[in-house]
């Protein structure tokens, strides 16, 4: 696997084209008489949980079990089962982990996965396709795709992030007008089908940059301009931004081009991408391309396996001398379990 969209059609594949139909409309139901999970809901989750999060449930996969928050009247609820399940799914596909343990934040990586597992068993491509109508995604397009299914807001967001022509993103805020700030209530990041990753990107939990226009909010209010976005350490580049106002929340779109004519200048600004080398590593039984940062001393990335460069197994090939003097020494330079010294 090479992408993450292929991590997610493999997992995806280990489901029947019956279960796969019949998530969306009864999502408990299928895990439990179709897939023989335990769900159960978990009411402490609603008390843990922060506004909006990503995560309203916990899995314990060797067991086959899983606990959602409960959220009456609300689809929130069948993406955290949705999301779920992608984990279980996760955990029974290890070539998922060998790509993971190559990405510069297998964390963000694997949510990333669950959460397009979720969209896809959620929304059927017609109905993104008959939002879209043939236009570039908008702010918008996520409202009318929440109308249209029974998917979630986050789900809608998932869908259309993944139609995006490039480097993108789709977002919801949550202003706090007494405070003058705001935060990122759920992001899902298209990156650069070339280039990977971006090092600036918004994501669940993170506060809106000061002088953001997403900042400050007012009721049926939109933007679409020329605009940036900057990382809590204040790392920043620019982005076009497409958003509305919903019930005192901005849905926007973020994207590295114009796709929407907003401005009639487009200044050409530097993007900094993951910039990790990617060397050939033999290790653990295998040889195998691998991405990473290489040690400083020998030069090799280490293994996505065991985690060890060239030093470090050369490291393991040491013996601590029994002479007290807590040195270590190759094996043929010790007589009797001592060093020179220490004889």
């Amino acid at each position: 696997m090479k992408t993450l969209e292929e991590c997610v059609d493999a997992t995806l594949a280990r489901l029947t084209q019956k279960v796969r139909a019949d998530f969306a409309a009864d999502p408990k139901a299928v895990l439990r008489d179709g897939l023989g999970l335990k769900v159960r809901h978990a009411e402490h989750l609603s008390d843990q949980r922060g506004d909006g999060g990503a995560c309203d449930g916990v899995s314990f996969l060797k067991d086959g079990v899983i606990l959602y928050a409960p959220t009456p009247q609300s689809r929130r609820e069948n993406f955290t089962l949705a999301h779920e399940l992608g984990h279980w799914l996760i955990d029974q596909t290890p070539a998922i982990y060998d790509w993971l343990v190559e990405q510069p934040d297998p964390n963000q990586e694997l949510e990333t996965i669950c959460d397009r597992i979720a969209q896809r068993l959620l929304l059927a491509d017609s109905d993104i396709d008959h939002v879209l109508g043939g236009a570039r995604v908008q702010a918008r397009h996520v409202l009318d795709l929440y109308e249209r299914s029974n998917a979630s807001l986050p789900a809608c967001a998932i869908a259309l992030a993944s139609r995006l022509p490039g480097l993108g993103a789709v977002l919801i805020i949550k202003p706090d007008p007494d405070l003058g700030s705001a935060a990122v209530v759920y992001a899902s990041v298209r990156p650069d089908p070339e280039r990977g990753w971006p090092k600036v990107y918004p994501w669940p939990g993170q506060p809106v940059p000061p002088g953001h226009p997403l900042r400050g909010i007012r009721a049926g209010a939109s933007i679409r301009r020329r605009s940036f976005w900057a990382m809590p350490w204040g790392v920043q580049t620019d982005f076009y931004l497409d958003a509305v106002e919903v019930r005192g929340r901005w849905v926007a779109v973020l994207a590295d081009t114009d796709l929407w004519g907003a401005e009639k200048f487009h200044p050409i600004a530097p993007r900094e991408f993951d910039q990790r080398l990617e060397r050939e590593v033999r290790c653990c039984g295998l040889t195998r391309s691998v991405r990473g940062y290489p040690c400083p001393k020998c030069g090799q990335i280490p293994c996505p396996d065991c985690g060890k460069c060239r030093c470090g197994r050369q490291d393991d090939e040491l013996v601590m001398c029994a002479g007290g003097c807590f040195l270590k020494f190759r094996p043929s330079l010790l007589a009797r379990g001592l060093c020179e010294e220490c004889r």
